[in-house]
């Protein structure tokens, strides 16, 4: 399947923060020099699930959302050192599925890091959860009360829909060769 003209003119992007407990995410849509909120919310697991089954009811809801919604592209945050070494394992088994999900559907595939998505919208790479929070429900007002995972998914799509620019130029990264399959 090809993208339209006007999904390539607009696209509609995902935005994924991976994490074991709470996975957020949300939708933005690229129109121009504008970016306009779709939808968001969280994937929440069961604590007394084991991990397995968790990775597994992430992978299931995220496959039903991307089939849902079909975005053009997804951006995904990139695993960073935690605390502990488990917590780092557990998050990249957690990116993962969410890689799986978003290459299966065969949408383009980008990364980004925590620094990086802060800068994009914050415009310190070191800013706080709370500022982060702050720039996206100011970015997109039609944005309510967001969990602190929505409100990191949201940066992430709203990261990788400003650095549009850079990729048309070929100066951004992308973690697949963008396109659908057939």
């Amino acid at each position: 399947m090809t993208a339209t003209p006007a999904a390539a003119a607009n696209p509609l992007i995902l935005g994924v923060d991976p994490g074991s407990r709470f996975t957020g995410y949300g939708f933005v849509r690229r129109e121009g020099n504008r970016i306009r909120y779709e939808h968001s919310g969280v994937i929440a697991t069961r604590a007394t699930s084991s991990f397995p089954d968790r990775l597994l009811t992430i992978h299931t809801e995220l496959a039903l959302l991307i089939e849902t919604w079909r975005p053009d592209e997804v951006a995904v945050e990139m695993a960073f050192v935690r605390k502990s070494a488990h917590s780092a394992l557990q998050i990249g088994h957690v990116r993962g599925v969410v890689l799986l999900a978003a290459r299966q559907s065969g949408a383009a595939l980008y990364e980004y890091t925590a620094p990086e998505v802060k800068m994009a919208v914050v415009r310190q790479g070191a800013a706080s959860k709370e500022q982060v929070s702050f720039m996206v429900r100011r970015l997109l007002p039609q944005v309510g009360t967001l969990r602190e995972d929505e409100a990191d998914a949201l940066a992430v799509a709203l990261c990788h829909a400003q650095r549009a620019a850079a990729r048309q130029w070929g100066m951004a990264r992308s973690a697949v060769a963008p396109g659908r399959k057939s």
